[in-house]
């Protein structure tokens, strides 16, 4: 038995985006079960983009002075 989760859309009250925390209730989409139990003003603890690992390919060039430790001049 599989449990069936919306793949796309929205959530019905905050129109965040929905994804695998997503949860039905009454025939409604809504991102997190505390959406859905109408729980309002919650903020993530930490941003979305502190979550994703970036590669070291996007950060830009170092100069060399930047490579040395403070301590050997």
């Amino acid at each position: 038995m599989s449990e069936s989760s919306s793949a796309t859309g929205s959530c019905a009250r905050c129109q965040r985006p929905l994804d695998l925390a997503s949860v039905k209730r009454d025939g409604e989409w809504y991102c997190r079960a505390s959406c859905a139990a109408g729980v309002a003003g919650e903020k993530p603890r930490v941003a979305e983009l502190a979550l994703i690992n970036r590669p070291r390919r996007y950060f830009g060039r170092r100069a060399p002075k930047e490579l040395r430790r403070a301590d050997s001049a």
